[in-house]
């Protein structure tokens, strides 16, 4: 692990528990056995920390290479293994998102960084959506508000099962509901 690894790590981990302002750049040197000076030299402040943690562990690089690698252009497989994927990489990186959701509006700027991310997976669908229409795969439709319904369809599941206790609402298991979901958009969008 490298030493701006053990550091994002350490401040992730921190701020979750802390809060932004209770997660002292002492304190995250500390915990990464490292000196604050050496923080400072790799991030330079905390909030710097912070945004590159949420670059490095929020999901757009690792969807974006999904997009790029993975897709087999049957949308039924592929919005499968977006969503599945999707689901894996933000259980992983649950403490950022529970940062951003916490501190996003007392931290100056942290929600447009971290806004930028589900934007560019927004884009990333459209695409998909418009190159399945050219191939005559789906239906003519809205597609920024298809990928908007796909998102919201993931993040709102996800919320629910990480911080909110989704589980008593329901006992229908995660693998099942997430292939419902995708079910609903492939009966929509295939063509007759």
């Amino acid at each position: 692990m490298t030493i701006d690894d053990k550091i994002l790590k350490e401040a992730i981990d921190l701020m979750a528990l802390k809060g932004y302002k209770g997660a002292t750049t002492k304190t995250i040197a500390e915990n990464a056995q490292v000196s604050e000076m050496t923080l400072f030299r790799h991030f330079g402040n905390k909030k710097k920390i912070l945004e590159a943690a949420i670059d490095r562990y929020y999901y757009s690089f690792q969807m974006k290479e999904l997009f790029e690698q993975k897709i087999q252009w049957q949308l039924g497989k592929d919005l499968l293994l977006i969503a599945q994927t999707y689901h894996i990489i933000m259980k992983k990186n649950k403490n950022v998102i529970k940062i951003a959701i916490q501190e996003g509006k007392n931290v100056k700027g942290l929600l447009d960084h971290v806004n930028k991310h589900p934007r560019q997976l927004k884009e990333l669908l459209v695409k998909y959506f418009e190159e399945m229409r050219k191939k005559n795969l789906i239906i003519e439709s809205n597609y920024e508000l298809q990928a908007m319904n796909f998102l919201y369809m993931c993040y709102g599941h996800f919320i629910s099962r990480s911080f909110v206790s989704g589980d008593i609402i329901t006992k229908t298991p995660e693998d099942e509901i997430i292939k419902g979901s995708v079910m609903i958009f492939v009966e929509y969008l295939t063509p007759e």
